[in-house]
């Protein structure tokens, strides 16, 4: 069976991480790789700061995106909402012609997915949830829903009547946002929750495109320990691998592929150790990147492709910069 790749965009440095970690310059958290990987998919991450040709190129050659959560600002000028901008196009565009390619919003991701949809408008609302743990209320019709149609294990049952979803986000979005915003006949909103009397959306899908969120953090029940508060029963880390598993379930309807092994190889993960953070910072694990960029454009008239772009990344662990040539552009 042909392997399943998967992406991950990374993203910039937080204050209190640049604190700790001053010479890198982007991350992923390693439960959103471990969530990935547990439920049969390899990881490729994605940079922040790169070219439009680049994030092309990722989107030809994998089979999904997952967005994760953090603490990235969305008016940058770039970084990881930049980035999203252009993988969200990318991601519709490959949709509308014909390639099924899912996308995941996780917490800051689910955030995104709204903003990008209402072409840049954030519409968030502060609500300032932290380390709580939450079960779901369920809309009327979220069984007419891809992600929560299927209920062999009796996962919805545990969804509705257990804490089982962990929630840390200073943002919310809500049904009324939508609304002024115009996009609420784009979106399936699959369950809510309330938080001192405010009620936010929690679960959502895209009515037309293979694209899904949650406000709540699914990867940390199994591979998160610093905060107390997030749920490790076993019924915990049966609804994380419920998303997992779905996302990735998703990812197998398409078959993007790199374009050779060597292309592949140079960039999955597994070139890229995971740093223990757990005294420093929330997460146990995490992915440090120092990410460098040198695009070259050449024009070959000789061939039925037009550029070349090669991406220089050089790793947290090394001095020695690793080169490939990403691929040709039609």
């Amino acid at each position: 069976m042909r392997a399943n790749t998967n992406s991950i965009l990374s993203q910039e440095l937080d204050d209190d991480t640049q604190g700790h970690y001053p010479n890198y310059t982007g991350y992923i958290a390693a439960s959103y790789v471990k969530f990935l990987e547990s439920s049969g998919s390899r990881v490729v991450p994605i940079w922040i700061n790169q070219s439009p040709e680049y994030y092309e190129y990722i989107v030809n050659s994998v089979n999904g995106l997952l967005i994760p959560g953090g603490a990235a600002e969305f008016n940058a000028t770039e970084g990881y909402a930049t980035a999203g901008v252009e993988l969200y196009k990318l991601a519709k565009q490959k949709n509308d012609a014909g390639v099924y390619f899912p996308v995941w919003g996780t917490c800051l991701g689910f955030e995104l997915l709204f903003v990008l949809s209402a072409n840049q408008t954030d519409l968030r609302t502060a609500c300032n949830i932290t380390y709580t743990p939450m079960p779901l209320t369920f809309k009327r019709d979220y069984r007419n829903s891809k992600l929560y149609r299927d209920d062999t294990d009796g996962i919805l049952s545990i969804l509705e009547k257990q804490n089982v979803t962990f929630n840390n986000h200073f943002w919310c979005i809500t049904e009324q946002e939508l609304i002024a915003s115009d996009i609420a006949d784009e979106w399936h909103i699959l369950s809510v929750n309330s938080y001192k009397g405010s009620e936010f959306i929690s679960s959502v899908e895209h009515r037309k495109y293979p694209f899904y969120g949650v406000q709540f953090h699914p990867e940390k029940n199994a591979f998160e320990w610093k905060v107390e508060s997030i749920p490790h029963s076993a019924a915990a880390i049966l609804v994380g691998q419920f998303y997992g598993n779905f996302f990735i379930s998703e990812a197998r309807k398409n078959n993007n592929s790199f374009p050779n092994t060597e292309e592949e190889r140079a960039a999955l993960i597994y070139s890229y150790p995971a740093t223990y953070t757990g005294d420093k910072i929330a997460f146990e694990q995490t992915y440090l990147f120092v990410i460098e960029q040198q695009v070259v454009t050449v024009s070959v008239s000789s061939c039925p492709y037009r550029t070349l772009v090669s991406t220089i990344l050089r790793t947290q662990t090394s001095e020695m910069y690793s080169a490939a040539i990403l691929r040709f552009f039609k």
